[in-house]
């Protein structure tokens, strides 16, 4: 799976590369139909920061979530819960399809 991460701005960019390569691969890496994922986190002007995935999955349409929140982990977290919830109805409509 190919993660792109764009985080302008960012302090520790590298740090930051590697933390939600961990993460995203720990949740995401077994499904076999996401090829990749592209991550942007935002720092807005009032503390906050905005973390969104998009991503295609394999015979389906692109999927998207954001989250805004003062912590940057609880961002990530809610994001990754919002996006796999809308996995869960992709692979249901697959299974149907099938």
């Amino acid at each position: 799976m190919d993660i792109n991460i764009e985080a302008p701005n960012h302090p520790n960019q590298i740090a930051l590369k590697s933390y939600y390569s961990k993460k995203l691969n720990g949740k995401f890496g077994h499904l076999r139909f996401i090829q990749n994922i592209d991550v942007k986190i935002i720092h807005e002007k009032n503390a906050q920061v905005k973390v969104s995935i998009h991503t295609k999955p394999e015979g389906g349409k692109s999927l998207y979530a954001e989250h805004i929140d003062n912590n940057e982990s609880i961002a990530l977290r809610e994001v990754i819960r919002k996006l796999n919830h809308q996995l869960d109805r992709h692979r249901s409509h697959q299974r149907i399809r099938a």
